[in-house]
């Protein structure tokens, strides 16, 4: 389930990510318009294509300069080119493509729900988490490796009849073209472009294990 009608915040990376430079990592971000202002929800968001019609190109052009001598550029590299390069108004949507574009590369069939489409939300959280488990049709809720292990409410999740589960999350770590130490936290194309579509694949879904909490 992605909650594209909850509220959009400069934190995080809802509109920005890292790559990684030969100077270091770097943010990639996207123009945008609220025009909501601090009530924008996120599928809301315009793109600004008027003062900063060129972020699109520079964007490319420094993904290609950065990553073009990884094993998995000439192959994602187009598929990404391709998608970033329609035309695009709505900034969800094009964020959904782009994700829908990395799923099927990595060969990963998890169905995405939309909370907008499923008219989900909650006054208070707990409640939005219990919705989003009844309109995703889960059983289980999985929780980050960050603070939701602290301020979800579990005894509240666990009287709903759900199941709360954990991560026991390893970084995976590769040959960066960038770097000689491996720098964690980046984009997950910074994954892609430096190794082989296979090498990718077996990475994404062999980083981690889940616990019952």
């Amino acid at each position: 389930m992605i909650m594209d009608n909850m509220v959009y915040t400069n934190k995080g990376y809802i509109s920005k990510n890292r790559i990684l430079t030969n100077k270091g990592w770097q943010y990639l971000t996207v123009p945008l318009i609220k025009p909501n202002g601090f009530q924008t929800r996120i599928n809301e968001l315009i793109i600004e294509n008027e003062s900063q019609a060129n972020w699109k190109i520079k964007h490319l052009r420094t993904i290609k300069h950065h990553y073009q001598k990884g094993q998995g550029f000439k192959h994602f590299f187009p598929v990404l080119e391709n998608e970033l390069l329609k035309k695009s108004h709505n900034y969800f949507e094009l964020q959904l493509r782009l994700i829908k574009c990395i799923l099927d590369y990595l060969n990963i069939s998890t169905e995405i729900k939309l909370g907008s489409k499923e008219s989900t939300g909650g006054v208070k959280e707990r409640e939005l988490i219990i919705n989003i488990l009844k309109d995703s049709d889960c059983s289980d809720i999985l929780l980050g490796i960050g603070a939701s292990n602290n301020y979800v409410d579990k005894n509240y999740i666990t009287s709903k009849g759900y199941r709360i589960l954990g991560q026991e999350f390893s970084h995976p770590k590769y040959e960066q073209i960038n770097s000689s130490e491996s720098i964690n936290g980046l984009s997950v194309v910074d994954l892609i472009f430096n190794t082989s579509r296979h090498e990718a694949e077996t990475i994404v879904k062999n980083c981690g294990k889940i616990k019952k909490l």
